[in-house]
């Protein structure tokens, strides 16, 4: 029960001292709403002690949001060590709350997890809510670290020895990960903390040994043992316990809220997240290694992972550095077709949510062809825990599972969205998986990480959707990326990627990314092609300069820009420089682009370096 002594303070405080909010303080801008400042201290949140401030620091908010007045509540700087709470698996979760900004001193703020399988902040049912200036971390932290010792790849088990100061493996944490997707590991380089070059860039672990105090015998799922090939003596390795829910910080059928100058050091998931939301800002966020430290990750999964969200989310002036999976990735989580009843009434799962008035697009996965557009009339609940969807106009031919169609939810996709001025480096797989439309990619920097830079299209085969359009991607550098094994190898592999996808991870029979600009983008050393073009209609790719160092390690032979089932596709000013007899050209287009100007037009081809490489290639002829 809220102390009503804490009640009576908040609310004397709400009467005597108030300011106007901006949209530079977090606020929605409206000069007429104005804050309380609220100091945490009053309510025993207090830094730099042992005690759990996660009780003190849960009352103190419900009370803000009991009061239903706009507060901001300050931290000191410190150290506020946070236990766990019982709602959605998070220490700190924020519901119904409207108009509070929570605000630290900036990193010398720090949020200190004590549960490594729990979030930091969870904001349920809330709109104008941010986090701000403060810093998040684990202790203990969610995964352990050391040094391949042996490896047996007959026998499918390498021994591991865990480095001093990092958790033990017998902790629960590890054991109780949900399998396979909680517990698996990386192979790290011997001396940098990076992915092992050319190396698998996971393993899934099915179980493991104590072989003495700090040394574990390690034993991979068995389908994934021929990765230990890739595993040496006195190669680094990292294993999580990555149990998935919440983040850092994670915002749930929340609004028009966000955080600015956030630093997140760990995470067992996320470090920023957001369902079923609506325009999320992520603004001057610090996902990085903890500094003076020798850790070789920062989270246990994405930079910024956005789900079903109504308009998608606004990320800049950010960085984003150690992560074990992509920097951002924004997506709607596709309905199975499971029954069809008529040619206006279906039933479907409800792996995406669905709500009368929804604009829905029925996709054939097998052979990649939208089938059609048409609104949802009507949504109930129905047995089995599934959809029965009324749609507004009949659709014949639709097909049930296990072979029939997906629902991409076009009302839930997280369109609208921006990323601009952000760095990314170094982390384990992609920069960026964009999976809606309508949205800018500008300014950004992505250097070193194991996947590729921008990944545009959807994904069938994990699944994800929809099929974004009408992107504009300008002005960004990509420097060295798809360091891991397989990017390189897959002759659509690229730092830029642009693909409809059919099952089995090739282009789609249909072209349905459409209207996509690509322009003065830098791109330094790709994992084979500067720029894959594959299932697209009516894209432009301009002032693009790519640089193949001499020195660079081909992992096959391409050219610079390769066009696959493409029509409408504009190519002006294209800069090439390398040395690698591998680049043959500076444009591939293959047979199946439509033909003469109908396909593609060119103009401004320039090539230095290798005297073989030649502007284009065209099997079409």
């Amino acid at each position: 029960m809220i102390c009503q002594t804490f009640a009576l303070l908040l609310l004397t405080m709400l009467a005597s001292r108030v300011y106007a909010a901006d949209a530079a303080t977090g606020g929605n801008g409206d000069d007429s709403l104005r804050y309380a400042v609220l100091q945490a201290r009053a309510f025993g949140v207090i830094p730099d002690t042992s005690r759990d401030m996660g009780p003190s620091f849960r009352r103190m908010v419900n009370t803000v949001i009991a009061a239903g007045k706009p507060v901001e509540i300050v931290l000191e700087r410190g150290q506020y060590r946070v236990g766990g709470g019982d709602s959605y698996d998070a220490a700190l979760a924020i519901e119904k709350a409207a108009n509070m900004i929570i605000r630290g001193q900036g990193e010398e703020t720090e949020i200190l997890l004590t549960n490594p399988r729990q979030g930091g902040f969870f904001i349920a049912d809330s709109t104008d809510v941010w986090i701000k200036a403060l810093a998040i971390d684990h202790d203990p932290i969610p995964y352990t670290q050391g040094h391949v010792m042996m490896v047996n790849v007959a026998e499918g088990w390498f021994d591991f020895i865990t480095q001093r100061g990092y958790p033990s493996l017998e902790e629960s944490w590890f054991a109780d990960a949900p399998k396979p997707y909680g517990q698996w590991g990386m192979i790290f380089d011997a001396d940098e903390p990076s992915l092992k070059a050319g190396a698998a860039d996971f393993i899934f672990m099915d179980t493991w040994k104590r072989l003495g105090e700090r040394a574990w015998r390690m034993y991979p799922a068995a389908e994934q043992r021929p990765r230990l090939n890739d595993m040496q003596h006195g190669d680094r390795f990292v294993y999580l316990a990555r149990h998935g829910k919440g983040g850092a910080v994670f915002f749930y059928r929340s609004s028009n809220s966000g955080v600015r100058n956030v630093t997140v050091y760990s995470s067992q998931s996320l470090a920023v997240g957001s369902l079923a939301a609506d325009r999320i800002t992520v603004d001057g966020l610090n996902v990085r290694r903890r500094p003076d430290t020798d850790r070789l990750l920062s989270t246990n999964s994405d930079g910024v992972h956005c789900q079903q969200n109504i308009r998608g989310p606004v990320i800049k002036n950010s960085r984003f550095e150690g992560m074990a999976d992509d920097s951002i990735n924004i997506y709607y989580f596709p309905n199975t077709i499971t029954g069809v009843i008529s040619d206006t009434v279906i039933r479907a799962s409800r792996h995406g949510i669905i709500q009368a008035g929804d604009l829905l697009q029925l996709f054939e996965p097998q052979e990649g062809r939208v089938t059609a557009e048409t609104t949802a009339l009507e949504v109930r609940d129905a047995p089995e825990g599934e959809y029965r969807i009324t749609l507004e106009a009949p659709v014949p031919g639709l097909r049930a599972a296990p072979d029939g169609h997906s629902i991409y939810n076009l009302s839930r996709c997280g369109a609208d969205f921006v990323i601009r001025d952000n760095e990314f480096r170094n982390h384990r797989r992609h920069g960026m998986m964009i999976k809606a439309p309508r949205g800018i990619i500008q300014g950004n920097i992505i250097d070193g990480v194991g996947g590729l830079g921008i990944v545009v299209g959807n994904d069938p085969e994990w699944p994800e959707g929809v099929i974004p359009s009408d992107l504009v991607i300008r002005g960004n550098s990509i420097k060295d990326v798809g360091r891991s094994r397989w990017y390189g190898q897959d002759k659509r592999g690229a730092a830029i990627q642009l693909m409809t996808k059919a099952l089995g991870g090739r282009p789609a029979a249909e072209r349905h990314i459409k209207n996509i600009v690509i322009d003065e983008n830098v791109i330094v050393n790709p994992p084979g092609a500067a720029v894959y073009v594959g299932a697209v209609e009516d894209a432009d790719v301009t002032q693009l300069r790519v640089f193949y160092r001499e020195d660079a390690s081909m992992p096959r032979q391409t050219a610079a820009v390769i066009l696959e089932n493409a029509s409408g596709v504009q190519i002006d000013g294209l800069r090439i420089e390398s040395k690698q007899a591998d680049v043959t050209a500076g444009v591939l287009i293959e047979s199946t682009v439509d033909a003469g100007n109908a396909g593609v037009t060119m103009n401004a081809i320039q090539l230095s370096g290798a005297p073989s490489m030649k502007p284009f290639i065209d099997q079409r002829e």
